[in-house]
């Protein structure tokens, strides 16, 4: 069976362990060994995979999250596998480059926004906490389903009576050195992003 997945790897806080989250809205009731692969279990459902020693097999740079492994990573992944359970391999991180089309003061809040972002494929609205939400900037939107750094899965929200459907992105959010001040949106170059393009994709240079 092929499985949507996330990985998450931080050798320095938790060891030479790649994380394979399937589903972590369960939770795990059993587990099975295969040398140095463990398969987490919420009853008889596939829910996690952690691979043990992957440096024996691959280096990881990443530190957290890995938001758009590419091709030879998910196969060096599946390779370590069983023949009945392989990772997909990714179509989108669902960290958009997004257009700021507008900004609002929200009703009954005195320092959140109300957003409309422009996706190329829809126009999101979002509430946002941040110090430079400015109209016609390209910024990094992490749209509903994407998984966050902590391992969540982004949802709509309600922020004050507002929905948010989706998330307004700072360096720290993506993972990324933090160059700016805190809770200050992270600004791309009009020559070089797009609306709509993959921002992982977008930041291999690809």
């Amino acid at each position: 069976m092929n499985y949507q997945a996330s990985f998450f790897y931080n050798f320095k806080t938790l060891g030479d362990i790649l994380f394979i989250i399937i589903d972590n809205s369960k939770l795990m009731t059993s587990f099975k060994k295969d040398k140095d692969v463990v398969y987490i279990y919420s009853n008889d459902e596939l829910i996690g995979i952690n691979i043990f020693n992957i440096s024996l097999v691959m280096k990881i740079k990443s530190k957290g999250l890995i938001h758009f492994p590419n091709k030879i990573f998910i196969d060096i992944v599946n390779s370590l596998l069983k023949d009945d359970v392989k990772i997909s391999y990714p179509v989108s991180s669902n960290y958009v480059i997004g257009r700021i089309l507008s900004v609002e003061d929200h009703p009954e809040s005195s320092h959140l926004k109300l957003l409309k972002v422009d996706c190329k494929d829809e126009i999101l609205s979002i509430v946002c906490g941040a110090y430079n939400c400015e109209v016609n900037r390209l910024g990094v939107v992490c749209k509903v389903g994407a998984t966050l750094r902590n391992g969540e899965k982004l949802s709509v929200q309600n922020m004050l009576g507002e929905k948010s459907y989706g998330m307004m992105c700072s360096e720290k959010d993506l993972n990324l050195e933090e160059t700016l001040p805190p809770h200050h949106l992270l600004y791309l170059d009009e020559k070089e992003a797009s609306v709509g393009q993959d921002f992982y994709y977008f930041n291999k240079g690809e």
